[in-house]
């Protein structure tokens, strides 16, 4: 649950860095008098020898891919070129030194941020950042769920976002445990979000909440749902209750941006926009599931 308040963060989060610091410059010499791997490389490299699916190939730039490059000296040549092009924009010394570094940037007890030496299909170096959540270190991120139930209504949350700093309307989902299977993460998660039991899940498909910075994947499911008593909610989530709509009531709330809902009594037009939401959604539909 906690986990998925920082889907919307890594917009914010990067939009304060160079997500990509390269340009199509000639190269350079590799620094001079650097053998050690850095700290930062160190614990990097450590971490894709361990964890080599959550990391995901290498690539080859030879084929249009962005390639990855691991090898010390050479990630040393890039991280050099990488600095050199970051003071020629107008970074300072301190700037370009952390803007170029790479490996193992930053890391809290949900997020892993890297940044990748690599090879762009044009054959010029760089380095890129991406983010993967720790919890797809040994299987699935989190999970998704559409729960559906008997008269055909959808049990979604009402939530307000830290990062949107607005009321939104989505499905529910979260953080897949250590020892959970998917399956098990979606019916815990329903429970906790919304009060709903959830029986047999069919899995719906899996989305990717944003190719551009997160490289972890999120499983999706739909299955019959029923409510249950009241559940005490997650202390870090704001989700204020649990509307449920039909399925084309979803639809316009897309259509027009907002569903009206009611917060103490006074009324609001809570975002309707959740890629998780929409993704579950079609899939349903095309499935014949819905």
């Amino acid at each position: 649950m906690n986990f998925f308040l920082l889907s919307s963060y890594t917009a914010l989060l990067f939009s304060c860095f160079p997500l990509c610091a390269w340009e199509n410059t000639p190269k350079q010499d590799s620094p001079p008098g650097q053998t050690a791997e850095s700290p930062p490389l160190h614990k990097y490299l450590d971490l894709l020898k361990q964890y080599p699916v959550a990391f995901g190939p290498s690539g080859s730039w030879k084929k249009g891919e962005i390639e990855i490059i691991t090898e010390p000296k050479l990630v040393q040549k890039i991280e050099h070129q990488t600095k050199q092009r970051l003071l020629g924009k107008g970074a300072s010394e301190k700037q370009a030194k952390e803007w170029s570094t790479v490996g193992l940037v930053a890391e809290d007890n949900y997020w892993l941020w890297v940044r990748d030496a690599v090879i762009f299909p044009s054959g010029v170096y760089g380095t890129y950042d991406r983010i993967l959540w720790k919890s797809a270190l040994t299987g699935v991120a989190g999970v998704g769920v559409l729960p559906v139930l008997s008269n055909k209504k959808i049990v979604l949350n009402l939530t307000y976002r830290h990062a949107t700093r607005c009321w939104e309307i989505e499905l529910p989902r979260g953080q897949r445990n250590a020892t959970e299977t998917p399956e098990q993460a979606a019916q815990r998660e329903l429970l906790e979000e919304t009060g709903c039991s959830i029986g047999q899940t069919v899995y719906l498909g899996t989305l990717a909440p944003d190719t551009g910075v997160l490289g972890s994947l999120v499983p999706m499911y739909i299955g019959k749902a029923s409510l249950t008593a009241d559940q005490e909610k997650e202390f870090s989530e704001a989700i204020i209750e649990n509307p449920c709509f039909t399925k084309e009531e979803i639809k316009e709330g897309f259509s027009k941006g907002y569903i009206e809902c009611r917060i103490q009594g006074q009324p609001i037009k809570a975002t309707c926009r959740d890629p998780f939401l929409s993704y579950a959604l079609f899939q349903a539909e095309i499935k014949g599931l819905l």
